[in-house]
């Protein structure tokens, strides 16, 4: 199967934090695209970003989601999305007049008792054909690890307009689970991470690893001891202590990365 669109995202945090400056208000997210047409040498994709905040930092309510406005707010004195775009960071001389777009989104979901705000946005971007290249939103502001003091961080997507064998682009998997998972201390759970694949291909995944796919939190150090995952994206863990927050980045059949977070509780929490 040719690679082609890496996706990855993580969700990172400590239970108990101190509050300060530029703290800890980001939990990760996905980037994705879909092809829309092609007109000549230009293809059009819509580039998708989805991104998690904490609750109590960046704020949603049920008239954001309905109107679809105003779009989240990043106080600017402590919070980068603002002036941050999506970049190019890699293969930049292959990305066929990539305009990038902003990071902000705009509401989508939110849940107290989970404590996070979920925003999103889309936009159609025009890229000539055959394009291939990475693009992250990166930064530091994800709250304290248990097994991690490096707070940086890496949501990357591959996007390639490579023809396949047969003519077509390929379209990228996409995983669907919902995070944060709560798991129980002292007892192995096994987690099967549900992908859904257009192109029927085979799906396959392992633990992200590099700057560019998990920033400076990568497994195994994100992880408790033990902690693997199989090529059919089953994920083996074991909480080692109440209320300690991992992080895991999972790249998906070499296209996409999809991270979660775990947190360590005495009972699971579904």
């Amino acid at each position: 199967m040719q690679k082609n669109a890496i996706l990855y995202c993580f969700l990172v945090s400590v239970i108990i934090y101190i509050d300060i400056i530029n703290a800890s208000h980001f939990e990760g997210g996905t980037i994705t695209y879909k092809i829309l047409n092609k007109s000549g040498s230009i293809v059009s994709i819509l580039l998708i970003q989805t991104y998690i905040y904490d609750y109590t930092k960046i704020a949603c309510n049920n008239s954001m989601i309905a109107n679809q406005s105003p779009s989240l707010y990043f106080n600017p004195a402590a919070y980068q999305e603002n002036n941050e775009t999506l970049n190019c960071i890699q293969y930049c001389n292959q990305s066929g007049g990539y305009i990038a777009p902003g990071i902000v989104s705009y509401c989508t979901d939110y849940s107290v008792s989970l404590g996070i705000t979920v925003g999103q946005r889309s936009d159609i971007i025009n890229i000539t054909n055959g394009s291939y290249f990475l693009v992250a939103f990166q930064g530091s502001n994800w709250r304290p690890l248990n097994l991690y003091q490096s707070l940086s961080w890496s949501v990357s997507c591959l996007i390639s307009l490579v023809l396949r064998p047969d003519g077509s682009y390929n379209t990228p998997p996409v995983a669907t689970i919902i995070s944060p998972i709560y798991i129980p201390v002292g007892i192995q759970q096994k987690i099967f991470i549900p992908t859904i694949d257009a192109d029927n291909d085979q799906v396959r995944c392992r633990f992200a690893n590099g700057t560019n796919e998990c920033g400076g939190v990568c497994p195994p150090g994100s992880l408790p001891n033990g902690t693997i995952i199989f090529s059919n994206c089953t994920l083996i863990i074991t909480g080692a202590k109440a209320n300690d927050w991992y992080a895991v980045a999972i790249e998906v059949s070499e296209t996409q990365i999809y991270s979660l977070y775990f947190i360590s509780r005495e009972h699971l929490i579904l």
